[in-house]
């Protein structure tokens, strides 16, 4: 701790903007949407002297990216850099074609690696998050203030239905409130999927929201979350780089004290969204009665010191005035932390159980698979029998076949009942011994 002390660096006072954009989807968001979002006097135009937008991207790209004049808009408030990346190097470290997170992680690491030069904090964008008015005025206001991290929920939106909902007000940003309200209409199935009593959920959940209704309408959600997106880092050690996703380990390593994190927890404040396509699956869901505290307790085992004490935070994000109904809605997140505080110890056992369960019901449902093809397999000789026997009926008695298909096919379904009846026996042993039955 003592070398982190003496390491420590001084608060910067420049900023670099970091956006990663490639491909033609998110290039074509990233100019026609998101740009214009963020030419706003609160937004970019907030940005003290010195400051810089940087856009890391692919060599393809970067040509399209330099020939569009909605860049040009953006260099009359900033200087603007276009860094080209060989990001298929990203993807060979995988040997996955087109790795998106592994592309970020690179695109990150190089962007912090040359703020720590020249001792510049870095304002993290995606290619697809839409900006309240005054977004980055307040991430400013907030560094002056002390804070070296600032973090803020982005909950995801339907893409396509939100920018044309957008499109109708204009093409600015809009004030906190105003987007909220919009976005409350169009929220990704994803994010309704961790709504506290959800019907289908994440087997993974990260974040819980309790919805907060007006007419049967959501005009509000309180967030719980052990994961925040870091909009704005001054690093405390500049060495400390991103080894991960930026959501992951890496604000604990360079901001070493929580004290000096600050967490967004009211959109009045300022506020950010992100855009995906509906239809986009984020993670596997599962049926059941609402995000379960023993999954959340296996989350929580994996996070560190930060993001615990992230989820101990409710985050409020709201169209309108705070009534008796967020009093409710923070009196039973209050009661899901406790819960999920009293599980966590056991989490990692939580983890191993729901792993050997997941194995359990992969194996069983590839045993069905083979259970049904070997049934059909034997439906079809079955079949094949009749008809020979048919045909044989027309031979001489002395011809016949002396046993009918359905005494020679009693054998192979014998054989196929006693092997399922078998794997059902083994897979209630293998839940005996997990111990959750």
């Amino acid at each position: 701790m003592k070398s982190r002390v003496e390491h420590a660096s001084a608060p910067a006072t420049r900023y670099d903007v970091v956006t990663a954009v490639w491909g033609e989807e998110f290039v074509t968001l990233f100019l026609d949407f998101c740009i214009p979002n963020q030419l706003s006097p609160g937004n970019l135009a907030a940005l003290p002297p010195g400051s810089r937008y940087r856009i890391f991207t692919t060599a393809t790209d970067a040509r399209r990216l330099r020939d569009s004049s909605r860049l040009d808009e953006v260099r009359h408030v900033l200087p603007v850099d276009i860094v080209e990346l060989d990001l298929t190097e990203a993807d060979a470290q995988t040997k996955r074609p087109s790795n998106t997170h592994k592309r970020m992680i690179a695109c990150h690491r190089r962007a912090a690696a040359d703020a720590a030069g020249d001792e510049r904090a870095l304002i993290y964008l995606a290619p697809d998050f839409v900006l309240g008015e005054g977004t980055i005025a307040g991430l400013v206001r907030i560094h002056a203030a002390g804070a070296r991290a600032v973090l803020t929920a982005n909950l995801r939106l339907m893409r396509a239905e939100f920018v044309s909902a957008h499109a109708a007000l204009g093409t600015r940003a809009l004030a906190p409130r105003a987007l909220v309200g919009l976005a409350m209409r169009h929220l990704h199935p994803w994010t309704r999927s961790l709504v506290a009593d959800a019907a289908s959920t994440s087997d993974n959940p990260t974040s819980v929201y309790w919805p907060v209704l007006s007419r049967g309408e959501i005009e509000g959600l309180l967030v719980r979350t052990f994961y925040l997106h870091p909009m704005l880092v001054d690093p405390v050690l500049r060495t400390a780089m991103p080894g991960g996703p930026i959501d992951s380990h890496y604000v604990r390593d360079c901001v070493p004290d929580v004290a000096q994190c600050y967490v967004v927890d009211d959109s009045d404040e300022l506020v950010i969204f992100e855009l995906s396509p509906t239809g986009r699956a984020i993670s596997n869901e599962r049926s059941g009665l609402g995000v379960s505290p023993l999954r959340l307790a296996g989350v929580a085992a994996r996070c560190n010191g930060h993001q615990l004490s992230h989820w101990q935070q409710p985050i409020r994000l709201h169209a309108g005035d705070f009534d008796q109904r967020w009093t409710a809605a923070e009196r039973d997140s209050s009661a899901l932390a406790r819960r999920v505080e009293r599980y966590r110890p056991f989490g990692s056992l939580v983890v191993t159980a729901f792993s050997l369960l997941k194995w359990s019901r992969q194996r069983r449902a590839a045993y069905g698979r083979t259970y049904r093809r070997v049934r059909g397999y034997v439906w079809d000789i079955r079949k094949a029998l009749q008809r020979t026997v048919s045909d044989a009926r027309h031979l001489p008695k002395e011809l016949r076949p002396p046993l009918t298909s359905k005494q020679i096919s009693r054998a192979a379904k014998l054989v196929v009942h006693r092997a399922a009846k078998g794997g059902r026996v083994s897979v209630k042993r293998l839940r005996r011994r997990v111990g959750l039955l």
